[in-house]
């Protein structure tokens, strides 16, 4: 596979296996009739294998030319969505704002204060580290570090919960749907694979069709047919290109530190949410415990 490293957004590997054609060398002995001794006679034959088959996945640098159309895209499905009575982010926040905000003023008032809160926490546990890292932490200190991170962990997630109830409630105005479906676009027409370590394997698109429905289409068939190169890449190709349409980032290094940064935030959302529930299991033991005696 030739391909200018330039042009190349971001490229990985995935192994899939399949059967392939294999010649294998095989010894017999036959009897020599002039000699009459036995001679080693090797053969050649070609026998199907499974062997794992390793296919870069490349995703290309978009266009010029993919820019302008993917921008023409993105106008065009906003409009459409429009016309189908969807609300954009501006017009929704415009209307909440006109009836008080989509929290109440308490709730306002409240998410500031968790605000400044977080921010003191942060000042508090860094000044703590500081002294850490000069080896001059009484054991004091370092159970007030451990009660400020347990009580900014516990900030944090109540940020979260905040943010999540505004940002969920701007996730169908046509805006959103429009990107969305240009997130799509972009996945369609930047993603490539070559089967195979040869330098001369050919790189080929993923999603081949002369126009999005029939690229789209494509994409659903290999979706419901269990393609297993699709399966294995479908998740890392959609997350590449999302965070770099978002963030307009093009570096490799980069678009990685994102997808990090995103997987830790899940870790942490996932270890939040199990905590809870262990805290509500204790407490609701506890209140069964104190009714029985």
């Amino acid at each position: 596979m030739k391909i200018d490293e330039k042009k190349i957004l971001y490229s990985f590997e995935v192994n899939v296996e399949k059967e392939v054609e294999e010649t294998v060398e095989k010894k017999k002995k036959r009897k020599n009739k002039e000699t009459g001794k036995m001679d080693v006679i090797t053969t050649k034959e070609t026998t199907m294998v499974k062997k794992d088959v390793p296919f870069n996945i490349v995703i290309k640098k978009p266009t010029r030319t993919q820019l302008e159309d993917g921008d023409m895209f993105y106008s065009l499905e906003l409009n459409k969505f429009i016309k189908m009575g969807l609300l954009t982010k501006a017009m929704l926040a415009k209307q909440y704002g006109t009836q008080g905000g989509v929290w109440t003023e308490k709730e306002q008032k409240l998410y500031a204060e968790l605000i400044y809160k977080m921010h003191q926490k942060q000042l508090e546990i860094q000044q703590f580290s500081i002294l850490g890292e000069n080896g001059k932490l009484s054991d004091r200190q370092k159970l007030k570090l451990d009660i400020a991170m347990r009580e900014m962990a516990e900030l944090k997630k109540e940020l979260t919960e905040y943010e999540m109830v505004q940002n969920s409630l701007f996730d169908h105005t046509a805006d959103i749907k429009a990107r969305n479906r240009t997130i799509m676009w972009y996945i369609l027409h930047l993603t490539h694979f070559a089967e195979g370590e040869d330098e001369d394997a050919i790189l080929e698109e993923m999603f081949e069709g002369d126009d999005f429905e029939d690229r789209f289409s494509l994409y659903e068939d290999k979706e419901e047919g269990g393609d297993e190169v699709y399966e294995r890449a479908i998740d890392k190709i959609s997350s590449i290109v999302t965070i770099w349409y978002i963030s307009g980032n093009q570096e490799k290094e980069s678009l990685e530190e994102f997808m990090e940064q995103m997987k830790k935030d899940s870790e942490d959302l996932e270890n939040d949410l199990e905590e809870d529930l262990e805290e509500d299991l204790e407490e609701e033991s506890e209140e069964a415990e104190t009714q029985n005696a």
